[in-house]
């Protein structure tokens, strides 16, 4: 019970961000990594500054999901507010002028930030506005995984799989892991919840490679499904986010301490020996899911 090796964080690496990778690469050298670019090969337009090759300690996680804004993106209004048309922003201008605090703390740091890790020949840095057009014009293909591998020798993540068949191909393209993701919901939110795809992806692999799970987990419980239906690991966005940004580096370990606690309980209650000894035989799934 209260197995610590079950519970860990690590720093997850984005190349869309307004530090260098090599601003980044010195920090945290003893805490494991995840590198999750926005996968697009170079081209003639921009070109990535993130040097895969020169990674250490890292996972890169290849997420294969359709690179589109979500519906909640043209809601909030993301483009408007984030472009030079005032006009246009004026609908959403009482949402960010309820929090004067943030509004000014943003500005003070700079406001919209470039993206450095992208550069656009004889102009420098991608502005954030260019993301959606460039993502727009990008397509995910199973060969991209090939170039991937030309530049970096150590363990890919699939990250973005819902189907036995996807699974089974990134077995075959030399995966050293998928994780079933459903990006959180929130770019279709119709779309087949992870926990539902889960055992499907299970199956599929057959023991080849490791199945990590994400998407729609907020207890402890939650976890504890996860891993008797046969996920290896667990990832969780929104509890370690929303944390960070009520209290920082603290909040997230009392998050981690909350989900640690609740699984802790669940396991105790279930009568199961350990967290590595959960099994599907102690979860019941609806007619359909098998």
């Amino acid at each position: 019970m209260g197995d610590n090796r079950f519970f860990f964080a690590f720093e997850a690496i984005h190349n869309q961000t307004e530090l260098t990778f090599t601003q980044r690469n010195d920090q945290y050298k003893n805490l494991p990594r995840l590198f999750r670019p926005t996968i697009t090969p170079p081209s003639e337009s921009y070109q990535r500054q993130d040097p895969i090759a020169e990674l250490q300690n890292f996972v890169v996680v290849y997420l294969v999901h359709v690179r589109l804004s979500g519906a909640r993106d043209f809601r909030n209004g993301i483009k408007e507010l984030m472009g030079t048309n005032p006009f246009a922003m004026v609908p959403f201008l009482p949402d960010v002028l309820s929090r004067p605090g943030w509004l000014v703390r943003f500005l003070k740091d700079g406001g919209v930030p470039k993206l450095a890790n992208v550069v656009v020949p004889g102009k420098g840095a991608m502005e954030m506005m260019d993301v959606a057009a460039a993502l727009a014009a990008s397509a995910v293909k199973w060969d991209d995984l090939r170039w991937i591998r030309e530049l970096w020798k150590g363990p890919i993540v699939v990250k973005g799989v819902l189907t036995g068949e996807d699974a089974r191909r990134a077995v075959d393209e030399g995966a050293a892991a998928v994780s079933v993701s459903n990006h959180g919901g929130r770019q279709l939110d119709g779309v087949r919840p992870s926990i539902r795809a889960l055992p499907e992806v299970v199956a599929a692999v057959k023991d080849q490679i490791e199945v990590w799970m994400d998407g729609g987990v907020r207890r402890g419980s939650d976890i504890v499904k996860a891993l008797c239906l046969g996920a290896r690991a667990v990832l969780c966005g929104r509890a370690y986010a929303y944390a960070l940004s009520a209290a920082g580096e603290a909040g997230v370990s009392r998050a981690l301490q909350i989900l640690r606690t609740d699984v802790d309980r669940t396991v105790r209650l279930l009568g199961c020996a350990s967290v590595s000894a959960l099994d599907r035989s102690y979860v019941e799934l609806p007619a359909g899911w098998e």
